[in-house]
């Protein structure tokens, strides 16, 4: 085995400006912040951050086979499926035989569905506009719409 140079230790501070300039890095740790926000909402009504993220599709695009909801929120198929069921189960959502495709399952979002976001989605808005308080309402929009840009770029829109 070749007896390679060893590096020194990175200093905290060189740590810290490799992962400021990490783009992966910067916007993974802005996501766990938002939705610990979220969790802290959607909790007292025995959701999970994922879970509250399906109803809101839902309810924002209508009915969706499972494999849609799969790459749309970006879980893997399985997940998918116990998230479902638990919503399922709780009466949020239904589940039936795709309109034209009896393979697949289509999931509908409920009345229930709809109210838990009614009372739910100005709370939602407020934890996550306490994350991005630091920035103004101008900032916030355009990034939203620079993520939104990202997202679609990459086929995830």
């Amino acid at each position: 085995m070749p007896n390679l140079p060893s590096t020194p230790p990175l200093e905290p501070t060189d740590l810290s400006s490799a992962f400021s300039d990490n783009l992966g890095f910067m916007v993974n740790k802005v996501a766990e912040h938002i939705n610990r926000a979220i969790e802290r909402v959607t909790k007292p009504y025995g959701l999970s951050v994922s879970q509250y993220g399906l109803l809101v599709l839902l309810q924002a695009e209508g009915p969706q086979p499972q494999t849609v909801l799969s790459n749309r929120v970006g879980l893997d198929r399985t997940t998918v499926m116990r998230t479902v069921d638990l919503l399922e189960e709780r009466g949020f959502v239904l589940r039936g035989a795709h309109p034209t495709d009896r393979r697949k399952h289509h999931v509908t979002l409920t009345e229930a569905g709809e109210q838990l976001l009614e009372q739910t989605l100005s709370t939602v808005r407020q934890a996550e506009g306490e994350v991005a308080a630091a920035l103004s309402s101008g900032e916030q929009a355009q990034l939203r719409s620079l993520l939104g840009r990202l997202l679609e770029s990459q086929g995830a829109g």
